[in-house]
């Protein structure tokens, strides 16, 4: 899980905005559910209204509704490796505790410690009780509109770069799933399947329309819950592939319209016609 969190820490620094410093951060929070959380520094030109990586993932996380944390990665083009300013080291003690630390660069050399050995002398104490937002209840019909986050197990590679680029006859090409490592094991017996689903997010996609033509239906108008329209509320697709072979973390499927790099969410197994 390490190597997995720093890489999600790594490809955090993509997200950053950093005009001023030039110096992109990424973070990724590994929470006690096993989720991993990113986030980047956010700059501005009054400085003291940046945000660091650190801060950006933890609280990111605190709003997505956890509380309980194991690990923090860093990653930042320097050396020694990135460590958290004394501002983030506050704000995790009282938000995660002394969790491990993992300071590391783009020359993959790291540092571990608790947060504790960097932060001896806290203050204040860590993970407050009596925040009033715990007696808060929300009713079934509330609790349904706060937005929930998802961690993507792999990606799709093929040679198609862009949705324009994917041929007709898709249903005949290859693909490979790419899984990443940390779930191999997910993976097993999975070779006993002659199809699957992928379900993926549309990382390309931009805006949706409600209602539209579709021309695959003829050119009339279907609402978007009604039909396969890319543009969607929340970019998810679900495809379904054949499974040809298995190499380890690797599966090679035919039949997926998705372009190379798309987010894979999950995979489910086709269940047969009763």
């Amino acid at each position: 899980m390490l190597e997995a969190l720093v890489a999600a820490a790594r490809a955090a620094r993509s997200r950053a905005y950093a005009p001023y410093s030039r110096f992109p951060v990424g973070a990724a929070i590994l929470t006690a559910e096993g989720a991993i959380i990113t986030g980047a520094n956010i700059e501005n030109a009054s400085s003291g209204m940046t945000v660091c990586a650190e801060r950006v993932a933890v609280m990111t996380a605190i709003h997505a509704g956890f509380r309980s944390f194991q690990k923090i990665a860093l990653v930042a083009d320097c050396d020694p490796p990135v460590s958290p300013c004394g501002a983030c080291r506050q704000v995790l003690w009282e938000l995660a505790g002394s969790i491990e630390v993992i300071m590391s660069n783009l020359e993959n050399s790291s540092s571990i410690k608790p947060l504790q050995e960097l932060y001896p002398y806290p203050f204040g104490t860590s993970l407050r009780t009596e925040n009033p937002v715990n007696e808060i209840e929300l009713s079934d019909n509330e609790s349904w509109r706060i937005p929930v986050l998802f961690h993507p197990v792999g990606y799709l590679s093929n040679d198609y770069d862009d949705p324009d680029q994917i041929p007709s006859n898709y249903k005949e090409l290859l693909s490979r799933v790419v899984i990443d490592p940390e779930y191999e094991e997910g993976l097993y017996r999975i070779e006993n399947e002659e199809r699957i689903h992928l379900i993926a997010y549309l990382h390309r996609a931009k805006g949706y329309t409600l209602k539209e033509k579709r021309s695959g239906r003829g050119n009339e108008v279907y609402g978007v819950f009604a039909c396969r329209a890319p543009l969607r509320p929340n970019a998810i697709a679900q495809t379904t592939v054949d499974l040809i072979d298995r190499h380890k973390n690797i599966l090679t499927v035919k039949g997926a319209d998705l372009i190379n790099g798309t987010p894979i969410l999950d995979l489910k197994t086709v269940m047969p016609l009763k």
